[in-house]
């Protein structure tokens, strides 16, 4: 296992691009196993003329500039040390698609996960929270000796190292998962049958009917009324369904053609498989349908409303 970390610079110019100033990893033959082999290269910045506010106040930041050695140079000499290891980690869930965004902009293969671990999600999960825990919070709880200075990639990757052995195998395994999923996949959802609604006049009626709208909660039957739908594809809906007692579940309304130009549907709370998630996230990233009967669009017309009064006085 390759554990990463980076020290960036996102700069004040034009140019979208958090310029890596330092790679640093370690290996570990396992998580909770011993610390094989280091590596560490500092970078001189050749993309943004100035360093923001946090980049000035990294220890190490007069190594990057003082540094002969740009970004592609680093990056290649990196993934040859790495050699065939394939399986990532990190404390958080930025520093590989930093690295991806720092390849593309000069042009080079991408880096080459099998997995990627978020270690603090792993850590978060021991816990009970899907709070993020900084670093130095988690080395403290697990009384670490601080022997290094924080915010330099090296260290900061050893002290991820050290706090693997307090990561249990399961949590290890749901942290290769999307952060979003695991408010999902944390909560109990025990089977519960699905409800018949319509027939409605037209798709737009059977989006915006309160009986298509009236999710339950799977644990204690409490009913709460969907906001917003988003379109999977044809006929398929999805909505997130929150519970203050017992969490977050995945709403969705199957629609189908009745007869005479009807629309019938199917509301029903699953149970989150992988496919589920997997649609669902699809889902989040297209079209989203306001429900005309819903609290969000009542606010806005109280707004619109109150508007319109003013315009008038």
């Amino acid at each position: 296992m390759i554990i990463l970390d980076l020290e960036w610079n996102r700069g004040y110019d034009k140019t979208p691009l958090d310029e890596i100033l330092q790679i640093g990893a370690v290996r570990l033959d396992r998580p909770g196993g011993p610390i094989l082999d280091t590596f560490c290269a500092f970078i001189r910045p050749r993309v943004h003329k100035k360093l923001n506010r946090t980049a000035k106040l990294l220890p190490e930041v007069k190594a990057s500039l003082a540094s002969d050695l740009d970004f592609p140079t680093v990056y290649r000499r990196f993934l040859a040390w790495c050699g065939q290891d394939r399986d990532f980690a990190a404390w958080g869930a930025d520093d590989l698609d930093i690295l991806r965004q720092n390849a593309d902009h000069w042009r080079l293969p991408p880096p080459p996960p099998r997995s990627v671990t978020d270690l603090q999600t792993a850590f978060s999960l021991m816990l009970g929270t899907l709070q993020n825990i900084a670093l130095w919070r988690a080395v403290e709880y697990c009384r670490i000796p601080e022997s290094f200075t924080y915010h330099n990639a090296l260290n900061d990757a050893m002290y991820s190292a050290l706090i693997t052995p307090w990561l249990s195998r399961e949590s290890l395994e749901l942290a290769t998962r999307p952060r979003w999923t695991l408010r999902y996949l944390l909560t109990p959802c025990p089977v519960s049958p699905g409800r018949e609604t319509g027939p409605y006049s037209s798709l737009s009626a059977a989006l915006n009917a309160k009986a298509s709208r009236r999710g339950r909660c799977p644990v204690c039957g409490a009913v709460f009324f969907i906001q917003s739908w988003c379109f999977y594809q044809e006929g398929t809906y999805y909505a997130d369904l929150h519970c203050r007692r017992h969490g977050h579940f995945i709403c969705r309304l199957t629609l189908v053609p009745g007869g005479k130009g009807g629309w019938r549907g199917r509301l029903d709370v699953p149970v989150p498989t992988s496919s589920l998630l997997h649609d669902f996230g699809l889902a989040q990233q297209g079209e989203t349908h306001l429900c005309r009967g819903g609290r969000r669009n009542r606010r806005r017309r109280r707004r619109n409303n109150r508007k319109d009064r003013n315009n008038h006085e």
